[in-house]
């Protein structure tokens, strides 16, 4: 019984050295996603900004002989460089850190879903109401990105028509669960156990686990697929 416990013991220390761990992961993963949407806007959008306004100069300079020949390619890249600035912009979206003083949990998967329905056609709707009290910065991120990596999966693979994102609070928990109505997959081939976890799931169950939540996935062949995850708070 005494050698029992001990191993209880070693095994829950263990686990939090684990879970510390995890959280710690999670946060430099934040901190280099801050970094690199920080570059970006400083080095790739200030550039993108001096070069669509030389641009605009040069066509505005050019006598009219010349910018009938050249015009059709000056306007071709200013659209180039305006198309690309939005891509920069949506990157440094996906990058950047939501800040709990910034946005509530449901705005700001209500903004990922609106983004997300943008890029792919596909409708995305978010219901629930805003979890009160406020979430700690942690699990607040951690949910977050955890939708942000269902809806890269979904884009990329559920071929579906419509995806719904839920959020269920009480005073003791925080369930949030990302649906779509695509073509699914045999969930049982792909679990912890297996060892057959594609990365996006990994990631996602890793930034549940920092928090000290619980992640599941649901899916069948054809009728789509549900993300679980669930946080005491």
């Amino acid at each position: 019984m005494i050698e029992h416990k001990r191993a209880e013991r070693e095994l829950a220390h263990h686990a939090d050295q684990h879970r510390t761990l995890s959280q710690r992961l999670v946060e430099v993963r934040e901190d280099e996603r801050r970094r690199l949407a920080q570059e970006l806007h400083d080095r790739v959008g200030q550039n993108l900004t001096g070069l669509d306004l030389n641009l605009n100069i040069i066509r505005g300079a050019l006598p009219p002989e010349v910018f009938s020949r050249v015009g059709d390619r000056l306007s071709d890249c200013l659209r180039l460089v305006e198309h690309t600035g939005e891509i920069v912009s949506d990157v440094m979206a996906e990058l950047r850190s939501v800040a709990v003083d910034d946005h509530t949990l449901i705005a700001a998967l209500r903004r990922q879903g609106e983004q997300f329905s943008r890029r792919t056609g596909v409708p995305a709707r978010v219901t629930g109401q805003e979890p009160a009290p406020r979430l700690s910065s942690a699990v607040h991120n951690a949910l977050f990105r955890i939708a942000q990596e269902a809806l890269t999966n979904i884009a990329k693979h559920a071929q579906g028509s419509q995806v719904a994102l839920t959020v269920n609070s009480s005073p003791e928990r925080v369930r949030m669960i990302v649906a779509d109505d695509g073509r699914g997959f045999d969930s049982s081939m792909v679990s912890p156990c297996t060892g057959r976890q594609g990365w996006g799931l990994r990631i996602m169950r890793e930034r549940a686990e920092a928090v000290g939540g619980r992640f599941q996935v649901e899916s069948r062949l054809g009728k789509g697929s549900r993300v679980i995850v669930e946080v005491r708070r």
